[in-house]
Order: C-alpha cells, then sequence, then structure tokens
C-alpha cells in the first residue's frame, strides 16, 4: 500500500505542477496578445485532479486512526498536577463581575471614609 500511495502523491504533485506551469504559460500568452481570457477548463481540471489524487495518496499512506481514550488522557493530566493541564487557563478564568456591586461596595467604603458626596 505504500508504494501505491507514494505514487499517487507522486502523479498528483507532478501534474500540479504542469498545471501550474500551463496557467503561467496561458498568461503569460494571454497578456502579449492583450486579451483577458479566462483560464482553460483543462487547466483547471487537471489542477482538480491532481490535488485530489495527492491527497487520496496523503490518506491511503497515512498511519490508522487510534481510538482516542479521553478519561486515560485526563486522568494523567490529573495525576501529574495542573501544570499540563491544557484547559487550566479556561479553569481558572475570572468569572464574571457584578459592576452593581462593586459600585455599592465602593459607595460603602466611601461613606465610612467620611468624604462621600453624591453628586
Amino acid at each position: 500500500m505504500p508504494l501505491i500511495s507514494r505514487l499517487l502523491v507522486l502523479v498528483g504533485l507532478l501534474s500540479l505542477f504542469h498545471a501550474a506551469y500551463s496557467a503561467h504559460e496561458f498568461s503569460t500568452l494571454s497578456t502579449k496578445l492583450h486579451k483577458n481570457a479566462a483560464l482553460p477548463l483543462d487547466i483547471k481540471l487537471e489542477t482538480l485532479i491532481s490535488v485530489f489524487l495527492a491527497c487520496f495518496g496523503l490518506i491511503l499512506g497515512s498511519e490508522p486512526l487510534k481510538p482516542v481514550s479521553w478519561s486515560a488522557w485526563a486522568g494523567q493530566i490529573e495525576r501529574e498536577g495542573g501544570g499540563a493541564n491544557p484547559f487550566r487557563g479556561l479553569e481558572e478564568r475570572v468569572g464574571f463581575m457584578d459592576i452593581r456591586a462593586q459600585r455599592r461596595a465602593f459607595a460603602e467604603w466611601a461613606k465610612q471614609q467620611g468624604g462621600g458626596s453624591k453628586s
């Protein structure tokens, strides 16, 4: 299987380079003739097919996916402590601030200080 996948990636990349070169040549000829023509359909199709072949080859050659064991991973983080926890910033963030309660607390503090003037 690795040989087929590598071959597909190689063919896809070579075809993609050829499509890019063809698009460059077409654009150069188009500007020399002072025509603003759209890119031909065969270059567009070659680009799409080559990208598909390269992606398919990469997918075929990749390792099989392994199941994620969330409970084992979370248990390991808990045992090691909070240093390696990627969610630590979310767990220890400050909640919403109650502005009205802060305003009341400041007003009471200002009254206790004796300089409380109402505006």
